[in-house]
């Protein structure tokens, strides 16, 4: 519950602190809050949290090979490893599964779509969650998550939104595409007040793979470099992102001020090594 004794202003306080540059930095599980949703997503002078129970969507976005699936990763990183009986993560990996389809089998990950009509199901099943949610919520007075019994959250993590966008798919995807949008967008809108949590990622920014009806809902951005203006106007609704230096893991955090900070670097092994120290210590508490 330390989560609660840290005020919203402080969580990028740090942002605020004069620095001379930003460094690279490899991810480290103490930077994290146990049973907490502050996830750490960069660095300034200090760590950057952000707070999923306060922002609950995420928007993300960035030219090739800037970091952004690597962020992803750290961000489901952190989930699992500091909540790992109170989280569920669906994950739709539009890159034919290659970043995140090695991680189908862990407990907290209830799937991993790799298609435009498998996403389309995935989305259905999300929806008609959300829709039960409804309806307790409705029968116990309850109105946001944060405010209720409840400990688990659902994460939706969209690694490439363009392969859901209406006008980038092929003719005969079009309608799933369109269905895909509807789902996102409901989502998006009534998701965050019931514990869904949805991480939208894109190396296209553009209005055609972030639509304005899911965008609208989504107040926390993260912007890396970007090869153009358009691309940083898309997620940040303002320039900026174009003129990063063209750095791995350097981005814009945007909430009601934008900061410039290193996103931390963590690969497969890495990650592997951390889920295998956390089984461990899972098994030894059971046998003891």
């Amino acid at each position: 519950m330390l989560e609660w004794f840290i005020p919203p202003v402080l969580v990028t306080a740090a942002a605020l602190i004069p620095y001379k540059t930003l460094s690279n930095w490899t991810y480290d599980k103490k930077d994290l809050y146990e049973n907490s949703w502050l996830v750490p997503i960069g660095k300034k002078r200090k760590v950057i949290y952000h707070h999923f129970d306060h922002y609950p969507h995420l928007l993300v976005g960035g030219a090739t090979r800037m970091g952004k699936t690597i962020f992803l990763k750290s961000i489901f990183s952190s989930l699992i490893l500091g909540n790992p009986d109170r989280v569920k993560i669906i994950i739709l990996d539009l890159k034919g599964g290659l970043e995140f389809y090695k991680y189908r089998n862990l407990p907290q990950v209830k799937t991993v779509a790799t298609s435009l009509i498998d996403s389309c199901k995935v989305l259905n099943h999300v929806y008609k969650l959300i829709k039960l949610e409804e309806e307790r919520y409705l029968k116990n007075n309850w109105t946001n998550v944060a405010e209720t019994p409840i400990k688990e959250r659902t994460f939706i993590i969209v690694d490439e939104s363009a392969e859901l966008s209406p006008k980038l798919v092929p003719k005969e995807f079009k309608k799933h595409a369109e269905l895909a949008q509807i789902y996102l967008s409901e989502i998006a809108r009534i998701g965050g007040g019931l514990g869904f949590r949805l991480i939208l990622a894109t190396q296209y920014p553009s209005k055609e793979s972030v639509s304005m009806s899911i965008k609208m809902n989504m107040m926390a951005r993260v912007a890396f470099r970007m090869p153009d203006m358009v691309g940083s106007r898309v997620i940040l609704d303002e320039k900026g992102a174009e003129e990063l230096e063209p750095i791995p893991g350097r981005a814009i955090y945007k909430l009601a001020q934008s900061h410039e900070i290193q996103c931390p670097y963590i690969n497969d092994i890495q990650i592997g090594g951390f889920l295998h120290e956390l089984q461990q210590a899972r098994k030894d508490s059971d046998d003891n």
